[in-house]
């Protein structure tokens, strides 16, 4: 070992001994050897010489970078040496496969740089190696691969000057090489089939890859085409590639004319039937699937093309139709194989086409085509196609086995999630076939539900709910439903069907109740429009609700009955409507809001006391959902049976708290209590969801009701915690009365707010804050007094947890940004809607109406957050307007300088792209019209321009141009409209912006 093979295999090493100082001297060295001119040489000999890999790989490495700035006559001298060590070197010794790669890059590099002009015979030269056995033909099949990724091939990002070599090379090869290179690969697919079958398959990778450009009658004759196809006829280990080199020919891109022809010539759809093996491996027909559809997209595409064309192609547009109905029957063996992997191959083509299949039959072209195309099809002709679809779609839609429904996860898992986007497409295949053919589709559909309820023994649950599943589906395909039900069409008769079958109705497993209740749901209108039919089949579908979904043993069961009961409820009020007592009486224990101790909700659980269930109770969302049903129902009853059906529907809860006033809850578990009575106030405010200011005759029950949850809130004041839930329930239930009682609620809120405001939580604040605006948007100037008796704990509560809020990090600021944002909407609404309720603590140097003046200022400081901003100039608006219809000297009680100084300066550096600061504008030019109002005080008057020029010159840093800000005042000092003054002042803000921003 000399010094140069000494260097490169330290460099390579990862002895821990050779020291630092070793190592930089083994780089120094052969960084000398690279700087040679004929380094290369140097290197190709050591190549040739030398058995260590690392050293073969440092000196190929060194000859490919040196390549590009070699001399031609160098290139032509490493060239003869390559073509010699392949034809000496490879036959009779074992290469690595790093230094078979390398050599290949080195050979393409090559044949890049000089072919065709300087080394014509370069693929000649590299074909004429392979009779020297089969390392060579691994070679030639190794440079063909590589030179398609480093030279050809289109998916890799290329220079425009690399894209143009590649386009001559492609052209040269085309004239010169190509059909020799496709005997070649004839050849090694024949003869080596047997022997050497990994080479089999590269050779059909590296023939897809190039089919992609070549001229495709080199590969697309009854010749390679029989040798292709016997290999997978054969199922040998060549076969998946042999699908994909297959798949490649017909899928390659030419005039659609041309591809047919050549498909017909060839005969392609009896060579597939003739080579597909329908009793190979999974992994086989999964490849013959893949390449099947690749095919039928293939043919789709032709005939889609031809048929818009001439009347000359309407011969080819029959060979391409005539081609799909071959095709179908081997489409369809594979999309319904048990193996559902295999079926999702052909979901493309089915897809597409019969998203394009209406288009197809005579006369549907005339709505979508503004000319008449050369081939239509009959809707006789397309039937068939249609219920064999229809047919299959049933069983691929059905849950294969090994479906895990109950694993949460199963949306992460690769294999589920492929079968639930299958069953997504079946259904919109499903569809689509509707649009084609609604006659037939409903034909299938009654035909599906009488075979299902006939023979249901014999029927597995997954197949029943594939069934009611499309059966769901079609509902909402035909257009106006209603009006096909109130005709007891189709679906009606298949409704009616479904619910006479007792032993489905009855069917214990979940999946079917699940299914069925989908059904209920969408078809449940039928009742409604037809209420004869009620008193038989809706009384069978509420007790099939409720002793087989609300009473089920499967929990995802019960949680969807609940929802979809008051779903169903909803359609059928009417008619149900006098059954409200026998349907709480059947749901009674299901009602009970049960008491859940403390000690049972986790020390961590970011959940309320009033949502921990007991077990064998409802969840208490579930329970919310009943609750609500029998309120709907209730709201339909006759005005006088009304407040004592809603007492009915209270007296549990009501009861409950009651019992907890008494002290007559159990134990002396305070939170259990207070959030037991949480959950009985939000029963109360769920059973309200229903009812408006409109049910008038229950308003005496309510009140009722909320004097006793005045009187819990009083009880628990000191129990308003997040994790208790009391404050929520009671905040829910303030919301819901705004609704119920309209204006009586007012004098009962004022009862409820020193409890609402014994929270210190931030959200809890915001949300408070939030209601407080809901009250001032209902009821607007009733409001005043109250807010005026409330400001100083309606503003100042959450003013003072939103001064102490940090500001560390982004989700702090935005929770921050969050309050003040809900607490500026609140003051620009009182503003608006009674501005004596802000405008007195303002003028009366009150604690709070300082605060607020701050707060309102500290809203116009930040241009880059709008809402605020819009919220806060709206505010400053209102008000001022307000003084200035009443006394325009009062303006003068603000502080001026900061107002407009902060309010100019946000204008102009506000982002105008966004649409809110055209409402900030507007806002803005409100507020200089009133302060600059004409009927105030000379005195006055003349301070505040004074004010106000300062503040524009303090917005403006900068601006060499005076005229915007002159014509501004001068808009101003003449009073002119609201109008006027944002178009001067927009222009100040563009002029700045221009010149200085």
């Amino acid at each position: 070992m000399d010094d140069f093979e000494r260097a490169i295999r330290v460099i390579f090493t990862q002895d821990p001994s050779i020291g630092a100082a070793v190592r930089e001297q083994a780089n120094a060295y052969c960084d000398g050897i690279k700087a040679r001119p004929d380094g290369w040489r140097i290197c190709w000999d050591r190549f040739s010489q030398t058995d260590a890999l690392e050293v073969k790989f440092w000196c190929a490495q060194v000859i490919l970078q040196a390549m590009g700035s070699m001399a031609p006559e160098a290139r032509l001298e490493l060239r003869t040496k390559v073509l010699g060590w392949l034809g000496e070197v490879v036959p009779n010794t074992q290469q690595e496969v790093v230094v078979k790669n390398k050599v290949a890059l080195i050979y393409v590099g090559l044949a890049r740089l000089d072919y065709p002009a300087s080394w014509a015979t370069a693929w000649q030269d590299l074909m004429g190696l392979m009779d020297k056995g089969l390392p060579l033909v691994d070679f030639f099949l190794r440079v063909l691969a590589i030179f398609d990724q480093e030279v050809i091939s289109d998916e890799v990002q290329r220079s425009q000057e690399d894209r143009q070599r590649s386009h001559q090379i492609k052209h040269a090869m085309r004239e010169r090489d190509v059909v020799a290179l496709v005997e070649c690969w004839y050849r090694i697919l024949t003869t080596l089939r047997t022997s050497a079958p990994q080479m089999v398959s590269d050779c059909l990778r590296v023939a897809s890859l190039y089919i992609v450009w070549i001229e495709i009658l080199t590969v697309a004759n009854d010749k390679f085409l029989s040798a292709v196809c016997s290999i997978i006829a054969e199922a040998s280990a060549s076969a998946s590639e042999a699908c994909e080199c297959l798949a490649a020919i017909i899928s390659k891109k030419m005039p659609a004319g041309k591809k047919m022809m050549m498909l017909s010539e060839l005969r392609v759809c009896a060579r597939l039937e003739a080579c597909v093996q329908k009793g190979g491996t999974s992994q086989q027909l999964l490849k013959e699937a893949e390449m099947l559809n690749s095919i039928a997209e293939a043919v789709l595409e032709a005939y889609v093309d031809l048929r818009v064309q001439d009347a000359q192609s309407a011969s080819a547009a029959q060979v391409a139709w005539d081609s799909i109905s071959a095709l179908m029957p081997l489409i369809f063996w594979f999309f319904v194989h048990q193996e559902h992997q295999i079926a999702v191959c052909l979901e493309p083509f089915l897809t597409e086409f019969f998203v394009k299949v209406k288009s197809f039959v005579k006369g549907a072209e005339r709505q979508e085509m503004e000319t008449a195309p050369c081939h239509s099809v009959s809707l006789e002709q397309v039937r068939p196609i249609l219920m064999q679809t229809l047919q299959l779609i049933i069983q691929r839609t059905a849950y294969p086995a090994w479906f895990q429904h109950h694993d949460p996860n199963i949306e992460d898992d690769e294999q589920h999630a492929l079968f639930i986007r299958f069953r997504k497409s079946l259904a919109k295949i499903y569809k689509r076939i509707f649009l084609v053919d609604e006659q037939l589709g409903l034909q299938f559909v009654q035909a599906s539900t009488a075979q299902l309820t006939q023979n249901l023994a014999g029927v597995q649950p997954m197949e029943v709910d594939a069934v009611l599943y499309l059966f769901k589906e079609t509902g909402e395909i035909v257009k106006q439903l209603d009006q096909h039900l109130q005709a007891k069409g189709p679906l009606a008769s298949a409704f009616v069907q479904l619910v006479e079958c007792e032993a489905l109705v009855n069917a214990d497993h979940w999946a079917v109740q699940l299914a069925l209740m989908e059904v209920y749901v969408r078809y449940g209108r039928l009742l409604a429009l037809h209420p004869d039919l009620f008193p038989r089949y809706g009384q069978r579908v509420l007790q099939a609700f409720v002793s087989r979904g609300i009473r089920s043993s499967n929990a995802h069961v019960v949680s969807r009955a609940c929802f979809m009961f008051g779903r169903f409820m909803k359609l059928v009020k009417a008619q149900a409507a006098p059954l409200v007592a026998q349907i709480q009486e059947a749901l009674q224990d299901l009602l009970v809001v049960q008491y859940v101790p403390s000690a049972l909700v986790p020390v961590q659980a970011e959940v309320s006391l009033t949502k921990v269930a007991i077990k064998g109770s409802l969840k208490a969302d579930d329970q919310a959902y009943l609750f609500e049903a029998l309120a709907n129902l209730a709201t339909a009853s006759k005005p006088e049976e009304l407040r004592p059906k809603l007492e009915m529907l209270l007296k549990g809860p009501a009861q409950n708290l009651t019992e907890i006033l008494g002290n007559r809850a159990p134990g002396n578990d305070v939170a259990g209590c207070a959030g037991w009575a949480g959950r009985n106030i939000e029963a109360i405010a769920t059973v309200s969801k229903p009812f408006t200011v409109q049910h008038a005759s229950t308003a005496p029950a309510w009140e009722e009701v909320l004097v006793v949850v005045a009187r819990i809130l009083e009880k628990f004041v000191n129990q308003m915690s997040r994790e208790i839930g009391l404050w929520r329930a009671a905040l829910f239930l303030c919301r819901r009365m705004v609704e119920v009682l309209g204006d009586r609620f007012l004098e009962i809120l004022d009862t409820y707010l020193p409890f609402l405001y014994a929270t210190n939580d931030q959200a809890d604040l915001a949300e408070l804050t939030v209601f407080a605006h809901q009250l001032v948007c209902q009821y607007q100037q009733k409001t005043g007094p109250y807010l005026q008796k409330w400001l100083p704990q309606i503003f100042l509560r959450p003013f003072v947890v939103w001064q102490q809020l940090p500001e560390q990090s982004e989700q702090l600021k935005r929770e921050k940004l969050e309050l003040s944002s809900a607490l500026l909407q609140l003051l620009k609404e009182a503003a608006l809607r009674c501005p004596g309720a802000i405008l007195e603590p303002m003028l009366g140097n009150t604690r709070h109406g300082q605060e607020i003046i701050g707060f309102l200022l500290v809203g116009l400081q930040d241009a880059r957050e709008l809402k605020p901003l819009q919220y806060a100039a709206n505010a400053w608006a209102a008000l001022l307007a307000a003084m200035s219809a009443e006394s325009a000297a009062a303006i003068t009680a603000f502080p001026m300088a900061q107002l407009l100084q902060r309010l100019l300066w946000s204008v102009v550096r506000m982002d105008y792209s966004d649409f809110q600061s055209q409402k900030v504008l507007n806002e803005a030019s409100s507020i200089l019209h009133s302060v600059m109002n004409r009927t105030q005080p000379q005195v006055h008057l003349q301070q505040t321009k004074e004010t106000f020029q300062q503040a524009l010159v303090s917005a403006l840093p900068g601006l060499r141009s005076e005229a915007a800000p002159r014509r501004l005042c001068e808009v101003l000092s003449q009073d002119c409209s609201v109008k006027d003054v944002r178009t001067a002042l927009q222009q100040c803000a563009l002029d700045w912006r221009r010149e200085c921003g």
